[in-house]
């Protein structure tokens, strides 16, 4: 159960004020910004696929040490984590957990989805206090969809400068 940190009061779903959020059908996403896990909602499922379309189109650029162009300005600081990560000769790509999921939630709020504002928490056991963002929609499917496809779009249009021939 996520709680108001400011309030101690239950969230609910903004949509239909179900107080069982989780079960109601308008959650995109439970993200535990604390320990960087998606816990819940229409990306749980599809997590995995997401961060694998960015490892995928980082690998490269990495491997052959060109710079992609990215526009996206979150993309560009994960570029940049990553980057920082990688040694020569690795053959995957580390996304640094928070700003991967600051990403996932911008492009979730361009595609529709709301992120309740307020500070959110799951008390849990002692130590185990989580920040959380909930974000919802009506449609979480379609949500997380137009959310893929614009990420898929903008890695798309990746292109190497500042030395890509150089490299080959």
């Amino acid at each position: 159960m996520t709680i108001n940190a400011d309030t101690g009061e239950d969230v609910v779903c903004p949509i239909c004020n179900a107080a069982e959020y989780w079960d109601c059908g308008h959650l995109v996403a439970s993200l535990d910004r604390s320990f960087g896990e998606c816990q819940g909602g229409a990306l749980f499922d599809r997590q995995t696929e997401c961060s694998s379309l960015v490892e995928d189109a980082f690998l490269p650029h990495l491997q052959k040490g060109t710079e992609p162009s990215l526009g996206y300005s979150s993309l560009v600081e994960l570029w940049e984590a990553a980057k920082g990560d990688f040694t020569s000769g690795d053959e995957d790509v580390c996304l640094d957990g928070d700003i991967w999921q600051r990403v996932l939630i911008e492009y979730l709020e361009d595609a529709g989805a709301v992120d309740l504002p307020e500070p959110l928490m799951d008390p849990g056991a002692p130590g185990m206090t989580s920040s959380m963002s909930l974000l919802f929609a009506e449609t979480p499917p379609e949500v997380v969809e137009t959310a893929y496809q614009q990420l898929s779009n903008e890695l798309k249009g990746m292109v190497d400068f500042q030395g890509a021939n150089q490299q080959q």
